[in-house]
């Protein structure tokens, strides 16, 4: 019995194993929908799912080394410290 529920205990933790953070990726379909993207690792020399930039991180506004913002932030230079980061979009009246 005892092996049995450790058989299928390993069974649930592997089927929740579906998406590896390094397994490589062609395009943003295959990352996790909420917060990733699709790109270029200049480290790993390959496309992987790297995490959306929340507000305050650091960004590429070029979209080239970073993915974009997430949805309703925008990569803005800083004015004090002159450093790229996701900020709020700010709307137009």
């Amino acid at each position: 019995m005892k092996t049995a529920l450790l058989f299928l205990a390993c069974i649930t933790v592997a089927s929740a194993q579906f998406w590896h953070p390094l397994a490589p990726c062609t395009g943003d379909h295959e990352c996790p929908p909420l917060g990733y993207c699709c790109r270029y690792s200049t480290v790993l020399l390959f496309q992987l799912c790297e995490l959306r930039p929340a507000e305050g991180w650091p960004c590429d506004p070029t979209g080239v080394s970073s993915c974009p913002c997430h949805d309703g932030h925008i990569c803005q230079q800083d004015a004090v410290t002159t450093e790229w980061t996701c900020q709020k979009e700010m709307e137009m009246a």
